[in-house]
C-alpha cells in the first residue's frame, strides 16, 4: 500500500532558484514567487513524468499532457486530487484495479501504462489520443449522425466486452469517456470507478456515477453488474442521437434521481426519425430492467452491428410511429379494418367468383407488351396495357413506388409465362432503384421457381434458361458479385437485361464499381439487338429505354470506374495528398453508400500510417530537439559565464555588440539570448537616461555610496560610462563610474521618476530601473519594480517574461 506521509513539499523558482513551500497547493499551479515576484507553475515534474499542459478535469482528477523523460513519449498523466490520494483505502484500490485495467489490451480501450504515487498525489500514466472526446463533439455539432453514433457504440461496445471478459465492469460510461483518436476510432477511458464482479459489488454505500447516465438499478437498489454499463452506454448513444441526454437529472437528490429514473426512456419518443432496428438496440439498452436489456456484450455488439448494417444498406421505413399512443392506435385501426374485410369477403364471396376473370390469348399485343398473354382486368385494360402503363411509370416517369405497385397486382392475377416473370423482373429493379434489398430479391428469387409453365410457342428455351440463370444466382447472394467476364448472357436479346439487373444491384447494394462496368456494358451492346431483329418471333425495341436507368447513374459511374485503391504511401506530405484526393472523391460519391464506404476503407490505413509517420517524425524531432538543446544549453552556459568578465564597471556595450549577432535553434535558449539581450539594453539605456538628468534637472543631492564602502556628501551632477562628477562644498571630485555603488545610481534614477508626470515615461523608466538593478545583481529590488510593474502594464509583463524564464 502507498504510504501517505505528513510532510512539506518544496519546489525552486525557475527564476530565482529560491524554494518555494507547496505542500498546500496543487499539481500545475501558477503564483507567484514570494522573492522574485514571476508567475511560475509549481509541481510540474512527477517522478519521470514533466507536465506540459492541462487537457481535462473531474470531480475526482485532473488529467495533464507530459513527456515520459525516460522513454520520450507523450503521455495522458492522471493526478487524483488529494481527498482521494490522502485516502490509502482507496489509493491501494485504484493501484490494484489499474493494474489490471492495464492487462485489458484492446484497440477500443486506452492503454494503462503505469501507476505512482510522489508528493503526496497518486497518478496514473495511460495512452494520449488527441482527438477529443463524445461530449465535446456533442457540445459542438449538437447531434451525431446515426451511422457515425452506431460505430462509436459498436467500438466502446467492443472495447468494453474485453474488459467484460476479465470480470471488469467500468461504472461509469458516458461521452467524456469515450475518446477518440486522430483517425476517428473510439477509445474507453477512466476506469477508476471500475469493479470487479468476482469481488462481490461494491458495499461502500456510495453510488459513484453521472447522473445522466447511470442505470436505475444503481440508485434504486445500489447493484449493478454489466447490463448497469450497457444502460449507459445506450443513454450516452442517446445523447449522441438525439443531442440531449434520456433523463433530464440536474441534481444532487438521491431522492429525486431515484424518481427522475423511474421513468422509462423510447429512442421514438424523441420526435426524432431513425430506423427501426436502431430504435430497436438502443432501447433494448435503455430497458428499465437489467434482465429485459442485452445480457452481455456480444448481444449488444450483434444488435449494433446489425443497426449499422441494415443502415448502410439504406434500409429505411415508410412510416415512423413517435410515440406508443400513436402505435397502439395504428394497431387498433389495423384491427378494425381486418374485421371489416373479413367481413366483406364473406358477405360477397359469390359474386366474386362469378366475376372472376378468364385468360385468353391475344398475339397482336405481343409486341407491344414483350409477353404474348392478354387478360381482361377490372379496369377495363388488357395485360399488355397495364403492363405498359407501369413499365412508363418506372422508366419515363421514375415513379418506382407506384410502379411496384403495378407490376405485383400484375404478379397476383395469375399470368402466364413469360409474363409473369417479366412483371417479377420490373418490379425487382423499382425495389432497386428504392433501395429495397429484402423485397428485390423476393422477385428475382421468384424466377428461378416460375419457368415450369406456359406455352413453348410463348416461352423459348433460351428465355425458360435466362430467367432460371438469373434466378439461381440471385437467390445465392444477393448480389451476386459475379465479374463481367463470368456472365454469360447473349446481348442479341432479352437476356442482355441480365446485365442490367446485375449491374444495379451492385450499384446499390454491392460492389458499385462492378455494378459501373455492367451498366456500362448493357448500354454499349444495346445495338447487338438489331442483329436478331429480322428472325425475332417479337420485336425487342421494347429493351432500349430501359438504358434510361443508367443514364441516372453515368456521372457517378465515371466517377466509379476511375476509382483507383491508391497504394500506402511513404512520407507525410504524400499521405495529405492521397487523404486529400480521397476525400474529394468520397464527397463527389456521398449519394452512392457502397462507393463511400470503399473509400472510407481505403482512407483507413493510409491516416493510421499518417499517425505512425507524425508519431516517428515527432520522436525523430524529440530526440533532435534534446540533443540540441543539451549542446545549445552548454554554448548558453558558456557565454553567461563569459558576460561578467565583459563588463567594464557599468559599460555594458562589449555585452551587447556580443549578444548582437547570436542566434540559437532551440527556442529555450533563443528566447534566454533574447531575455539577456532586454536586459542589458534596458541597463545601457537606464544609464543614458540617468546622466541626461543629471545635466538637465540640477542633479541629485542624497546619500553617495561608494562600491567599495563608505559615503560622500554631496551632489551628482554629472556622468558618463567613465566618470561622474561630484560637487561638494569646497569644490568638484570626479570619480570613476564604477567606484559609485549602484545602489546609489538607482536611488538617483528613481529621484528622477518621481518627478515625471507623463504616465509612459514613467513606465520606461521603471522597466529601466528593474533591468539596470537585474543586471547589477540586486534581483530583490529587481523583482519588486517588475512585479508592481507587471500587475499595471501589460506590454512589460510580454517583455519581461523573456527574463523570467
Amino acid at each position: 500500500m502507498y504510504p501517505v506521509p505528513e510532510q512539506s513539499y518544496l519546489s525552486t523558482c525557475p527564476v530565482c532558484q529560491n524554494q518555494i513551500d507547496v505542500t498546500s497547493l496543487d499539481p500545475f499551479t501558477k503564483l507567484k514567487c514570494p522573492f522574485c515576484g514571476q508567475m511560475v507553475r509549481v509541481r510540474r515534474k512527477f517522478d519521470h513524468f514533466m507536465i506540459i499542459r492541462q487537457i481535462g478535469e473531474g470531480g475526482m482528477s485532473r488529467v495533464f499532457e507530459a513527456e515520459d523523460e525516460t522513454l520520450g513519449r507523450r503521455v495522458a498523466l492522471k493526478i487524483l486530487n488529494q481527498r482521494y490520494s490522502r485516502d490509502a483505502t482507496r489509493i491501494e484500490q485504484f493501484r490494484q484495479e489499474a493494474l489490471i485495467t492495464a492487462n485489458v489490451n484492446h484497440p477500443n480501450v486506452i492503454k494503462l501504462y503505469s501507476v505512482g504515487y510522489d508528493q503526496g498525489y497518486f497518478y496514473i500514466a495511460m495512452e494520449l489520443v488527441d482527438g477529443g472526446n463524445l461530449e465535446q463533439r456533442i457540445r459542438r455539432d449538437g447531434r451525431i449522425k446515426e451511422t457515425e453514433a452506431l460505430r462509436i457504440g459498436l467500438e466502446v461496445a467492443e472495447g468494453l466486452r474485453a474488459a467484460q471478459q476479465m470480470g471488469l465492469i467500468h461504472r461509469d460510461v458516458k461521452p467524456a469517456n469515450i475518446l477518440f483518436t486522430e483517425t476517428g476510432t473510439a477509445k474507453v477511458v477512466d476506469f477508476g470507478l471500475a469493479l470487479f464482479v468476482d469481488r462481490g459489488g461494491d458495499n461502500s454505500g456510495e453510488i459513484w456515477a453521472t447522473p445522466y447516465y447511470v442505470a436505475p438499478e444503481k440508485v434504486l437498489d445500489n447493484r449493478e453488474d454489466y447490463r448497469s454499463d450497457i444502460f449507459s452506454l445506450g443513454a450516452s448513444l442517446y445523447h449522441a442521437l438525439t443531442g440531449k441526454p434520456p433523463h433530464k437529472a440536474d441534481t444532487d437528490s438521491i431522492e429525486q434521481l431515484r424518481m427522475i429514473k423511474c421513468r422509462r426512456v423510447a429512442l421514438e419518443d424523441s420526435g426524432m426519425r431513425f430506423a427501426p432496428r436502431t430504435i430497436h438496440a438502443i432501447n433494448r439498452m435503455l430497458a428499465f430492467r437489467p434482465q429485459e436489456r442485452c445480457a452481455n456484450y456480444d448481444e449488444t455488439v450483434d444488435e449494433l452491428r446489425l443497426a449499422e448494417g441494415l443502415l448502410n444498406q439504406g434500409y429505411v421505413t415508410r412510416w415512423r410511429l413517435t410515440s406508443r399512443r400513436m402505435r397502439w392506435a395504428m394497431t387498433a385501426a389495423a384491427a378494425m379494418l381486418v374485421a371489416f374485410l373479413v367481413g366483406w369477403t364473406v358477405q360477397f364471396a359469390g359474386q366474386r367468383k362469378a366475376a372472376s376473370v378468364t385468360q385468353r390469348l391475344d398475339t397482336s399485343s405481343q409486341e407491344l407488351a414483350g409477353d404474348g398473354v392478354v387478360v381482361p382486368a377490372d379496369d377495363k385494360r388488357t395485360v399488355a396495357e397495364r403492363f405498359i402503363a407501369a413499365r412508363s411509370l418506372m422508366l419515363e416517369k421514375r415513379q418506382y413506388e407506384e410502379a411496384r405497385h403495378q407490376f405485383e397486382r400484375l404478379i397476383r392475377d395469375d399470368l402466364r409465362q413469360p409474363t409473369l416473370n417479366w412483371a417479377h423482373v420490373n418490379a425487382a429493379i423499382c425495389d432497386i432503384m428504392r433501395d429495397r434489398k429484402p423485397d428485390a430479391a423476393k422477385h428475382l428469387t421468384a424466377l428461378s421457381q416460375n419457368t415450369g409453365s406456359g406455352s413453348s410457342m410463348l416461352v423459348s428455351e433460351n428465355l425458360v434458361g435466362f430467367f432460371r440463370t438469373l434466378g439461381e444466382r440471385f437467390t445465392k447472394n444477393m448480389p451476386p458479385g459475379i465479374d463481367l467476364d463470368e456472365l454469360d448472357y447473349s446481348t442479341e436479346n432479352e437476356a442482355i437485361l441480365g446485365y442490367l439487373i446485375h449491374g444495379l444491384a451492385e450499384w446499390h447494394f454491392g460492389d458499385a464499381r462492378l455494378g459501373a462496368r455492367l451498366l456500362s456494358h448493357f448500354k454499349s451492346h444495346l445495338g447487338d439487338l438489331q442483329k436478331s431483329a429480322d428472325t425475332a418471333l417479337v420485336t425487342l425495341n421494347w429493351i432500349p429505354p430501359y438504358a434510361q436507368l443508367v443514364a441516372q447513374h453515368e456521372a457517378d459511374m465515371a466517377l466509379a470506374v476511375a476509382l483507383v485503391e491508391p497504394a500506402l504511401p511513404k512520407t507525410i506530405d504524400d499521405c495529405r495528398k492521397v487523404l486529400e484526393t480521397l476525400r474529394t472523391q468520397r464527397k463527389q460519391l456521398e449519394k452512392v453508400p457502397s462507393l463511400k464506404a470503399l473509400i472510407e476503407g481505403w482512407e483507413a490505413p493510409i491516416k493510421s500510417e499518417l499517425s505512425r509517420l507524425k508519431l516517428e517524425q515527432e520522436d525523430r524531432q524529440i530526440a533532435t530537439d534534446r540533443v540540441l538543446r543539451e549542446r545549445e544549453l552548454g554554448q548558453w552556459h558558456e557565454i553567461l559565464a563569459t558576460i561578467p568578465t565583459l563588463i567594464e564597471g557599468y559599460n555594458y556595450k562589449r555585452v551587447t555588440t556580443m549578444l548582437r549577432d547570436m542566434r540559437f535553434e532551440c527556442p529555450e535558449v533563443q528566447s534566454a539570448l533574447d531575455g539577456q539581450r532586454y536586459l542589458h539594453a534596458q541597463a545601457g539605456n537606464f544609464l543614458t537616461r540617468l546622466f541626461t538628468d543629471l545635466e538637465t534637472r540640477g542633479g541629485y543631492s542624497g546619500p553617495l555610496h561608494r562600491r567599495g564602502g563608505g559615503s560622500i556628501e554631496g551632489k551628482l551632477t554629472a556622468g558618463t560610462l567613465d566618470t561622474v562628477t561630484i560637487s561638494l562644498s569646497r569644490g568638484e571630485l570626479t570619480l570613476p563610474l564604477a567606484d559609485v555603488s549602484a545602489q546609489t545610481l538607482l536611488d538617483a534614477a528613481q529621484y528622477f521618476a518621481a518627478q515625471t508626470t507623463d504616465s509612459t515615461e514613467y513606465y520606461l523608466r521603471q522597466e529601466e530601473i528593474a533591468a539596470f538593478a537585474r543586471v547589477a545583481g540586486l534581483t530583490n529590488l529587481s523583482a519588486t519594480v517588475a512585479a508592481q510593474l507587471m500587475e499595471e502594464n501589460r506590454a512589460f509583463r510580454q517583455r519581461w517574461l523573456k527574463v523570467a524564464q
